[in-house]
């Protein structure tokens, strides 16, 4: 590059003209400048001063409205201290700009804005800057604002980006500015339009030449930079903040971030579809069960009793019956067939040995055998007299066995017969035995009752939680079923308290304190109106107590432990801050040891429950069940410990029972004795006569046969015929018994068969008649199948009438469990749908098993279809893997974004190799070093430590590990992490300084650290080359003999320099070959003024209109 001396330095040779340079400012309605201004600037400096206030940084917001972003604040070099977002409305604006703000005042109606223009009217504004190229082309950029009189906002105007390639003055707008800027009318007025700022940014950068390959932003964010002028005081801050842009870093880590938290709320989605899924899969059951026991219990009542003739049930029996009826008659028919063919033969057999036996006799008596015949027929009836006697004997001796006494003779029998009178005559004997049976039977009926009383509390109690008391809890439910609630916005007291561990001995005196205050119902008093109108038709068997409350009070803090309040534990509610209060207020008893210490205070309550205010007291009341608690499980101990007291209560007194009960039976037995032994005599029993009798009167016979073989020969064959003949007639009677019973029960069938049939036709004339689900379930209930002890179809029918005299019973079990699974199912079925929302609120579901089941079953279906729950271990593997990519790519772009510094800075130090510093033989070079810390290097270290983890992992154990140590990691790289900015931001990883070398040796003259230690010329020269550099890199011409686009704008630099110094700045600046617009106040331009061009005086008048007054003009052919 060659270069020549000049008044501002070396510059290159061919630098004036051969470039993009700013020509002329033109605005309308900008700011104080009110109507149309122009401002023409040098080719080389331009020079702007006046007071503050004058309107100076108004060209310069001029400049920064035309070319730069929105994001671009305005005034940056004149007011620092501005807050908000940039051009809003705390900050300067458009809309303050193109009415001409000039300041705010307080009204009666409010703050009042006082403008030079469009107050309550419409106005407009407009910019345009003309530029020019070294070989004469010139192109102008326009902005241009129309301003509602409504307008509050920027989106409220029509806003206007167009480029003329050519001069243009901007009164060409008036025209379109009546019309309201449309687009029709300003492309009228000879200008090029654009939709957009990015399309009208992309057009100037592209015909001006700025920024290389599209980076225009870059070289522009940089000039506003420069332009603002900010305060700065090292060379690496410099550096960082007025030349390197953000890097990709924080870019790349907050795209880390982003994605990894894409996928975790897509897991965290997946984990709660698993847990939702959980949670309602089991209502598919608990219905299931609902809609049996419901379906159990609508047969069951369709079915009726089998003692109502009228049922199904009983229909159901008589077809049974019928059927078993018929076959037993069929049976009966076979069995009175085979009893009449056995009697027949019987008959005939008796018949045929009483001929022969006659015969016989009649030989005997034509043999002399006439007293042998009488002497048998009088043994005949002693021996008929004998079994009389004998049989009454054996019922007499089985009598007196139980009452252990002798009656072996006359005298013996007539004693006892006369106890036997005298204690029946006795009425008061059995009362008393009557009496101790019945109180204990009494007793044991009632201890049984409480026993199953006790245990069905115990099965209540297991389903609740708490110490209250089942029916206070069943009570409680109706109340919130009738109001709409949730039990859980109606808590007892004493479920929201529970006594401390360490003051467990006092448990039972804060029950007898508390009294019934513990079972009273809180309720949010917001919604006691409508929960006393719900409830005041209800009937409900237990009283209960409630009490509106302000929820969401406060707590109020430690409490005193030596008083009640103190030593109990709170469950978290909305009610528990007024609690709180309301114990201190009402319960706040000091715990005191004994009773002489109750008098020493305004409110006491000792260990043994005595309870004093002031003069009153109470005490008394112990034993009483343990109300307070968040758990049951005190509760159910307790139960469990009554129950075991109880059972063994009951064991004892059925032991008594039982032997009062067997008193009573020995008694009676003894009375049955007696009366048995008063209706007998001796004569009735005396078998020992008898037996000496029958004994002669065989004797007399032996006698008489002896005296003849022949008579002998034939009484011992009719004695044989006698025995034939009373065997055989035995038979006959046993056969006519048996006809007569089979006939019987024959003709009894018959009329059941009848009956039954007779049941089964009313039935059907009165259209009653079984579904298939009835005798399903009646067969399957009551139709046992055959057993092997069934010896023949009337015992199948006795089985059968068995079954069905039980069978009402069984259909009331059946019934009873039916409903007791359908009330069990249907509360666990409420409980699982308050847990679901509980932990998953939705105002439009309710936990009612009646009206909201539907919903819950269609939100479970989906959760199912949608296949969530069942991706986690391979979202994860796919999140560790996809987030296991984004850290390589992190971890890459920090070295290269740390490389990327250093290696922009190159094209710089070529730059400024060729620039004189200080003076001819000294350059000025940038130096970078990297900024190690151990905080780093270990997270680098981290990093790679992670990304191996992630790479490695090939089971859950090791997902999990890498995915809990990338979860830590990813916390790191995050914007409010404590220490991002020095882990992620490069900038911070590298130090950077400025080198005065030897021009020609290259070698170390002088190190530029902090800027402050610096003077003000020193400082402005020192910025004006590094800076100076920076740019001619972003504009993209570093290595170009001139920059393409010159126009830098200065807002009060160089104003703390002397003028060799200034000298050497501006130089720097123009070595560089950059156009300089400087802005300063009067006080402090001297130093500039004579390095410049052009100088134009900015003045405002006292109403707030500024111009620029033209100073030190341009030659007349150059404007």
């Amino acid at each position: 590059m060659t270069m020549i001396d000049t008044l501002f330095g070396l510059i290159p040779a061919n630098s004036r003209g051969q470039q993009w340079i700013a020509d002329e400012l033109q605005l309308v309605n900008w700011g104080g400048y009110d109507g149309a201004h122009r401002v023409k600037f040098s080719p080389r400096a331009t020079l702007l001063c006046g007071g503050s206030g004058s309107g100076k940084s108004t060209l310069m917001d001029a400049y920064i409205a035309l070319m730069m972003p929105h994001t671009t604040p305005f005034n940056g070099a004149s007011n620092g201290g501005v807050t908000g977002r940039s051009r809003g409305d705390e900050q300067r604006n458009i809309l303050s700009y193109g009415r001409g703000k000039l300041d705010e005042s307080r009204t009666d109606e409010g703050t009042r804005v006082r403008v030079l223009r469009g107050d309550g009217e419409d106005t407009w504004t407009a910019i345009s800057m003309t530029w020019t190229d070294h070989d004469g082309s010139q192109f102008t950029a326009v902005r241009a604002w129309y301003i509602p009189a409504a307008a509050r906002i920027i989106e409220d105007t029509v806003r206007v980006r167009a480029t003329v390639d050519g001069p243009l003055s901007l009164d060409a707008l008036e025209v379109a500015a009546a019309q309201r800027l449309t687009d029709a009318s300003v492309r009228a007025a000879g200008l090029e339009t654009f939709a957009t700022d990015r399309e009208f940014s992309a057009k100037i950068h592209a015909v001006l030449g700025i920024g290389a390959a599209g980076a225009g932003a870059k070289a522009m964010s940089l000039l506003a930079r420069i332009q603002a002028g900010q305060q700065i005081t090292t060379v690496d801050e410099l550096y960082k903040r007025m030349v390197l842009e953000e890097p990709e870093t924080l870019a790349t880590a907050d795209a880390v971030v982003g994605h990894f938290d894409e996928l975790e709320g897509t897991r965290m989605r997946m984990v709660t579809a698993q847990r939702q899924v959980r949670a309602l899969r089991p209502i598919r059951d608990m219905r299931g069960r609902i809609e049996a026991a419901a379906e159990q219990l609508r047969l069951i009542d369709e079915i009726g009793r089998f003692s109502d003739p009228e049922s199904l049930a009983a229909l159901w029996g008589a077809d049974r019956r019928l059927a078993l009826l018929r076959e037993v008659e069929a049976e009966l028919q076979q069995e009175k067939a085979a009893a009449d063919a056995e009697s027949r033969t019987q008959q005939a057999l008796a018949s045929a040995a009483e001929a022969e036996r006659d015969g016989l006799v009649e030989v005997l008596r034509n043999s002399g055998g006439d007293r042998i015949e009488r002497a048998e027929r009088d043994l005949s009836i002693v021996e008929k007299r004998l079994e009389t006697v004998t049989e009454a004997r054996r019922r007499f001796d089985a009598a007196i066995g139980q009452l252990d006494e002798d009656a072996a003779t006359e005298k013996a029998f007539t004693a006892l017969a006369a106890r036997a009178r005298d204690a029946l005559a006795d009425p008061g004997a059995k009362v008393a035995a009557r009496d101790a049976y019945a109180d204990a039977r009494g007793a044991t009926n009632a201890l049984r009752a409480s026993l199953a009383e006790l245990a069905d509390e115990r099965g209540r109690t297991e389903g609740l939680r708490g110490n209250i008391p089942s029916a206070l809890h069943e009570a409680r439910a109706l109340l919130a079923d009738a109001a709409g609630l949730p039990v859980s916005e109606l808590p007892f007291v004493g479920e929201l308290i529970e006594v401390r561990t360490e003051f467990e001995p006092w448990r039972e005196a804060f029950n007898l304190a508390l009294g019934g205050f513990a079972t009273t119902l809180l309720i949010d008093a917001a919604q006691l109106p409508q929960f006393r109108a719900a409830i005041n038709e209800l009937r409900v068997p237990t009283r209960l107590r409630y009490e509106g409350v302000h929820t969401g009070q406060a707590r109020s803090g430690r409490l005193d432990p030596q008083r009640l309040p103190g030593r109990l534990d709170y469950r978290e509610s909305p009610f528990t801050g007024w609690l709180e209060a309301r114990l201190e207020e009402r319960f706040g008893f000091v715990c005191v040891d004994g009773a002489e210490a109750l008098g020493q205070h305004s409110m006491a309550l000792s260990l043994t429950g005595q309870m004093s205010q002031g003069a009153r007291g109470a005490h008394g009341g112990h034993g009483r069940a343990n109300v307070l608690g968040f758990s049951n499980q005190r509760r159910l101990t307790d139960l469990a410990d009554r129950l075991g007291e109880l059972e063994r209560r009951v064991v004892a007194a059925e032991a008594t029972e039982q032997a009062a009960a067997a008193a009573l039976d020995a008694l009676d037995a003894r009375h049955a004795a007696f009366a048995k032994i008063s209706e007998l005599t001796w004569d009735q029993i005396d078998v020992a006569t008898l037996e000496s009798e029958r004994a002669n009167w065989e004797r007399v016979v032996a006698e008489l046969i002896a005296g003849s073989p022949e008579i002998e020969a034939l009484s011992a064959q009719i004695a044989a015929l006698k025995k034939k003949i009373e065997g055989l007639q035995k038979l006959v009677g046993r056969a006519e018994e048996q006809q007569d019973r089979i006939a019987t029960r024959w003709a009894e069938v018959t009329d059941e068969v009848d009956a039954a049939q007779r049941a089964l036709d009313d039935a059907e004339d009165a259209g009653r008649a079984l579904a298939p689900q009835h005798t399903e379930y009646l067969d399957d209930r009551f139709s046992a199948p055959p057993e092997g002890r069934d010896r023949s179809r009337a015992d199948r029918l006795v089985r059968f009438d068995a079954a069905l005299q039980s069978a009402s019973k069984q259909l009331l079990d059946d019934q009873a469990t039916a409903q007791d699974t359908l009330e069990e199912q249907r509360a666990h079925l409420r409980r699982a749908l308050e847990g679901f929302l509980e932990s998953w609120p939705n105002p439009n579901l309710r936990a009612d098993p009646d009206s909201s089941l539907r919903d819950f079953e269609r939100i479970l279906r989906e959760l199912e279809t949608s296949g969530l729950h069942e991706l986690e271990t391979e979202w994860k593997h796919s999140l560790l893997k996809l987030s296991g990519n984004d850290l390589t790519n992190l971890d890459s772009t920090l070295s290269r974004s740390i490389r990327e510094i250093k290696e922009r800075i190159e094209p710089i130090n070529r730059i400024m190799q060729d620039l004189p510093f200080y003076d001819d033989d000294h350059r000025l070079q940038i130096t970078p070093r990297e900024n190690q810390s151990e905080a780093r290097r270990r997270f680098r270290s981290e990093l790679r430590e992670v990304r191996g983890l992630i790479g490695a992992a090939t089971t859950d154990a090791d997902r999990e590990q890498a995915y809990e140590r990338m979860k830590k990691f990813i916390n790191r790289i995050r914007r409010t992490a404590p220490d991002f900015a020095s882990l992620v931001d490069v900038r911070n990883h590298v130090r950077v300084s400025a080198e005065k070398v030897h021009a020609d040796t290259k070698q170390h003259a002088a190190l530029y650290d902090h800027i402050g230690e610096k003077s003000g010329g020193e400082s402005q020269e020192l910025i004006a080359f590094i800076v100076g550099a920076a740019l001619r890199y972003q504009l993209g011409d570093a290595d170009a003999e001139r920059p393409r686009y010159a126009p830098v704008f200065l807002d009060e630099a160089l104003i703390k320099a002397d003028a060799h110094f200034t000298k050497r700045a501006i130089g720097a600046w123009r070595g560089l070959g950059f156009q300089l617009v400087i802005g300063a106040p009067n006080d402090k331009y001297s130093a500039i003024e004579p390095h410049v061009d052009v100088e134009y005086d900015i003045l405002k008048d006292t109403s707030g209109r500024s111009w620029a007054k033209p100073k030190v003009g341009l030659p007349a052919d150059a404007g």
